[in-house]
Order: C-alpha cells, then structure tokens, then sequence
C-alpha cells in the first residue's frame, strides 16, 4: 500500500542533517499531460487563446490529432496523473466572448452529448450513468452477480451515490437541474475512453441569480493505468472513488460560483476526495509538488494546486469542515478568498494570513519529523524542503534561500552542535510584502515547540533569543509571505552565540551603624556582567520595616553597572543595638532565572552630640547641652554619652564649642560616630 512504502521511505531519512534531494516532482508527474503544456505555450505567446482551446479540445476528445510535441501521455498506459480537463472547461466558458465562432463551434461540437447503449439509475436515484458495452467507450464486462449490468458501472453508481450523500449531509447545494438533457431529471454520468480521470462538464446557466452552472460528469471507461493509490478495493477502483468524489464536487461548487480561482476550486475537490474516501489516499500522489517546493504559492493555478489540498484538511481539522462548506456559500457573492477570511475571523477570531503561518509550521511536522499534533496522517507525508541548514556560527546576514510568493513558505534550521549559550537571531522580510514568521523549537526530532514572532508592523523585522540554545536539537525558522497573488520576496536572517544573561552585585556600605530617628543610604551596586544589554529589577526590604519595600526597573548596558542608594530609617527612640536584615536583590528580565542577592545587619548605634535622641544633630542638640550644662536640665538621652562631643569621656564646655564649630563655622563633627 502506498502508505505503507512511504513510511518505509521516511524511515530511510535517518539523518536529520539532510535535506530532501528532489528530481523535479512536479515536471514528473504533470509533463506528460498535454493540456499543462499547452498552457504553457500560450502563456509564453507561442499560442493565441483560439489555438490554445482547439489544441486543449483536441488533447481531451481526440488526442491521436495532436501535433507531436503534444503528444505527451504516457507511453505504456496512455494516461496521465493530471486532473486538468473540468478547469480548461470551465475557463473556456468564462472566457467564451473572446473566442472565434469557428472555436466556439468545435467545442460545441465536440462536447455534446452523445448517445450510448445502456443506462443505470444509482441506488440512491440521483443519478442516472450512461455506458456503453461496445466500441471505444465501452466499459468493462464483467457482471458477477449476474445483474444485467456490469460491475464496474454498478460500483461507479455508488461511489456518486455516496459522494452525493456526503456533500448533502454537509449541506452543499445540489447541482442545478439540467432540465432533463440527459433523458429525465436525473444527474448525468457518463464514461468516456480518455487519457484523463474524468471531468465536470459545466454546461449552462443555473435558475439562480448567482453565477452558477448545472453541469454533468464523464468518467473515464476503465480507470487503468492510473498513478497507484490504496483503495482496499485495488487501483482501480481507488481511481474511481476519487474521481467520482472530485469531479462531483466540482459540480457542487459550480452550484455557487463556476468562475472562482483555478487553485481553490483544485484544492478544493482534491480536499474532498480525503473527506469523501479517506483510505483511497490517491492524493498522495501529488504531495511532492507541494512538500518539495514549499516556496510555491498556494495561489498557483498550476498542477501544484491538487497537491495543496492539505490546506483545506488543515481547515477541516483545525477549526471545522463546515468551514469549507461556508466558503461556497458566501462565494455566491464574494471571492472564495475573501469568504474564508471573512468567516474565519467572524468565527474564530483568526485572520487568513496567521492561519496559513500556522499551517507552514504543520507542513513542517510530518514523516520521522511528525509529532502527532498536527496533520492527522502527517506521518505519511513527505518531508518539506528545508533550503538551508546551519551547523556552525555566527551565520552574518544573508538574504533567504528561496523566495517564498504569496501564501509560500521557506525553512532554514540551526543545530547548536557543540555551541552553547544564547542563539540570537534577526528576521527582516522584505518591505514590498507582509510576513509572519514562526520559531519551531525541537528538543527531538519530533518533539517540537512553537513560538511565533512578534514582527515590526512596518519593516518586517525582528530579533530572538533562545536561551540555552545547546538543550535543543535543532531550531527551524519558518518565513511566510502572507500577501496573497504575490510575486516571491526575500527575506534576510542573522545569527549569533551570545553567553547568557548574568548579574552581579555588592553593598558598598561596609558597617552597619544607623541611627535611630535617622536615614542613612546603604550603598547597592550592581553589574551587570554579560555581554548584552539588559534591563534589571532590584529589590529591597529588610526585617523590622525600615527600608520602605520596592522595586526599581533600571537598564544597564552590557559591561555596565549602577549603584543605588537605599534609605534605612530605624524609628527614633528605637533602643541602642537593635538589629534588622536588609535584603538586596537584582534580576535580570532579559532570563528572570538570572539573579543575585545580598544580606546585611544594620545596627542603631550611639550618635555622640544627638543629645536629644532625635536622629540627627542640630540646634536643639546645642540647647539641650546648654540647659544641662548651666540649668541643672536633664541629661542627654538615651545614654549620658551621647553629649560626650569630643570623645573625651566627658561632658563640658568643650563638647558644646565642638557642636557650635560644627553646626556653624563647618568645624568637624563627633570624632568616635561611626559616619
């Protein structure tokens, strides 16, 4: 089964270190599809639009009468993995006006409705299938259950059938009746000898005042030879499944809008091929075009847009598949684009453009590198592309390795090797374009974490530290170009190994006197040793409430250092020798785990010529010396020391000359106080 040898291919990519080495996937699997290469040469100018749609005509209905560089089928099978025919239609007829009337003739002629041998109402009666038993569009015999219709038609019936009952259980329209074109008022299926899958063939305007069509479907007779999918029920009949489902649903879709984007209506249908019949997995067949070339815009009308289809699961998973149903709706009158954007944020609260970064960092996580979360069946999609790896430091700017267009992404990761400390990086997209940029940080290979950046509104850019940057494994780095139908952008990247955060600190207050009644400043400085600007808070409190607690946000570049002064008042009339903690701390915000402390005493010691145990020395301190001295007044307070002036071990005259000289000649203060 397919899935089970795409795991086996995984599981060969041992080595993280490597990036996918992809043959071009998508010239693989669409170049032999002549209807892609005529398009090519008309959007080159090789051909006017009336060759283009004879051409095209021809590739679907009469491929023999193609030139030979056109002549691009598969040799062995006759087919191709291309679903390109219902699109060419359906822009045929938007663009009908701008075609000759010799144009406009041969696709009637070649589109009409044909007789065949047989019909078969499904069991569901919707449908009515229209085969033939004989000549080129004959479909297989066999009839083992002896019904008098072959099996293979009764299976087609009822894989419409329960396609039919899918999109109505999830309340899409009907397709519009066709007014009973194919015989009564039953939806048409017929079965065609073609290279193609099958096709939607829109053909007329519906009854409703929006742009929308009814339409019939035509299957190719056999479905062998086809690309393999994992259909229980074999190849081909998974071809069948799929093609019923898709092409069915754009029928559905051109209940709502027939002209709408060729890269929605593609991903679309391919989406509701998973929905419709999961265990098919034909889908799969086209992830290579988008896991291998992520730069690619979701927007492309090309072959890349079956394989984009993971954006409408992602979509169904993550918010809800009614989400993609409420797309049709609003789409009668607005762009599938805008509906989605509009229904998103209505809902969800979510803008297109961050779920499309988000869903860049899902397409990340698949194959050995799928962690559960995400894609339900990541395990068995291939690898996205990662255009750059970087094992060594620093990486100077350099611009990206791809230039994503609009609703692209690219991946560039970083392995810390033997490197330790902070990975610093720098995002800049360019300005012509809005960008969204996520960080996935994996511990293993497929253990991830997601941190998405917060980008300047205006320039694009920003810049990141990862702390510890040697604990991980590795870090992606994964740019979106979130401006829809963009042209590609480059955006630019740096990155560098910065040691990490760190601080220091000291009290440069180197006793611990106060004075009760008094303030005093202990000196606290701190550092802030790292090599990069940081920002720091600083605390203090202390025991017995004499530092009023705070905290101070302070700056401090790299190298540098600031000193604070913190007040500690001890209450007057505390008692001598009381002792309090004071409690200094810094840290780093920059790492809020950075940090450092200091613990110190502070003491109320004797102040000598405070006589009054006020706290400080003033005139009243002159007054009161002056009134025990002379007027028998009481003694100094708390201690008879403290009117000790001079140190001298007495009290006199000579105490109260000092305080005098002090207090107004700018004479020197008590000797023996501590400061």
């Amino acid at each position: 089964m397919l899935k089970e040898r795409t795991l086996a291919g995984v599981l060969s990519l041992l080595c993280a270190f490597v990036t996918p080495i992809a043959v071009n996937a998508e010239v693989a699997a669409n170049g032999n599809d002549p209807i892609l290469a005529i398009e090519r040469d008309f959007r080159e100018g090789k051909l006017t639009l009336d060759e283009k749609v004879m051409l095209q005509i021809k590739a679907i209905k009469k491929p023999e009468e193609l030139p030979q560089k056109y002549q691009l089928f598969d040799l062995a099978t006759g087919k191709t993995a291309s679903r390109s025919v219902t699109m060419v239609l359906k822009e045929i007829i938007v663009h009908w006006e701008q075609l000759s009337l010799e144009t406009q003739q041969a696709y009637l002629e070649a589109f009409t409705r044909w007789p065949t041998d047989c019909t078969y109402d499904s069991p569901g009666g919707f449908f009515k299938l229209h085969y033939d038993t004989t000549g080129e569009n004959q479909v297989p015999a066999d009839d083992d259950d002896f019904s008098g219709v072959p099996d293979f038609v009764e299976k087609c019936a009822a894989y419409c059938d329960t396609s039919y009952d899918v999109h109505m259980a999830w309340g899409f329209l009907e397709p519009p009746s066709d007014g009973g074109l194919g015989g009564d008022s039953a939806f048409d299926v017929y079965f065609q000898d073609m290279g193609y899958y099958g096709y939607a063939q829109p053909e007329g305007h519906g009854p409703e005042p929006w742009n929308d069509y009814y339409s019939y479907l035509v299957l190719n007779n056999e479905f062998l030879g086809f690309p393999p999918n994992d259909d229980p029920e074999g190849d081909q009949y998974g071809a069948a499944k799929v093609t019923v489902a898709h092409e069915f649903h754009h029928c559905t879709q051109f209940a709502y809008d027939l002209d709408e984007g060729i890269w929605f209506m593609e991903l679309d249908a391919t989406c509701w091929e998973d929905i419709i019949f999961d265990y098919s997995n034909d889908n799969y067949n086209y992830l290579n075009s988008f896991f291998y070339y992520p730069e690619k815009s979701l927007m492309e009308n090309s072959f890349h847009a079956y394989s984009c289809f993971i954006w409408g699961l992602y979509l169904a998973q993550q918010f809800d598949t009614s989400l993609l149903v409420a797309i049709w709706e609003g789409a009668r009158y607005d762009s599938v684009f805008n509906t989605l954007s509009d229904t998103l944020l209505a809902r969800y609260g979510w803008t297109q453009d961050s779920a499309f970064a988000e869903f860049a960092t899902w397409n990340y996580c698949t194959s050995n590198r799928d962690d559960g979360q995400h894609h339900e069946e990541a395990l068995y999609y291939p690898l996205v592309t990662v255009g750059r790896t970087h094992l060594s430091y620093p990486v100077n700017l350099q611009t990206s390795p791809t230039s994503p267009a609009g609703y692209g992404s690219c991946y560039v990761q970083f392995f810390p090797q033997s490197y330790t400390g902070i990975l610093h990086l720098t995002f800049n997209g360019d300005n012509s374009r809005e960008w969204a940029a996520y960080l996935i940080k994996s511990t293993e290979n497929n253990v991830h974490q997601f941190e998405k950046l917060v980008l300047d509104s205006l320039t694009y850019f920003t810049e990141v530290d990862i702390f510890e940057f040697e604990s991980y494994y590795r870090i992606t780095l994964v740019a979106a170009n979130v401006s829809e139908f963009s042209n590609g952008a480059f955006f630019s990247y740096s990155a560098k190994i910065l040691q990490p955060y760190a601080c220091s600190s000291v009290v440069l207050t180197t006793d611990s006197a106060v004075y009760s009644g008094g303030t005093r400043g202990f000196e606290y400085q701190v550092f802030n040793t790292s090599p990069l600007n940081d920002v720091f808070d600083v605390s203090f409190w202390d025991d017995l409430g004499w530092i009023s607690p705070d905290t101070i946000d302070k700056a401090i570049p790299a190298g540098g250092d600031t000193t604070f002064s913190i007040p500690v008042e001890p209450p007057q009339g505390t008692p001598l020798g009381t002792m309090s903690n004071l409690y200094f701390k810094v840290r780093s915000l920059g790492d809020t785990t950075t940090a450092d402390s200091q613990t110190v005493v502070a003491e109320t010691r004797l102040q000598q010529g405070d006589c009054d145990f006020s706290g400080s020395i003033n005139v009243g301190d002159i007054t009161y010396l002056v009134d025990y001295l002379f007027y028998q007044g009481p003694a100094p307070i708390p201690v008879p020391e403290a009117g000790d002036s001079d140190c001298h071990g007495e009290i006199n005259v000579v105490d109260l000359t000092l305080l005098v000289d002090y207090l107004f000649t700018g004479g020197n203060g008590p000797p023996c106080n501590p400061y």
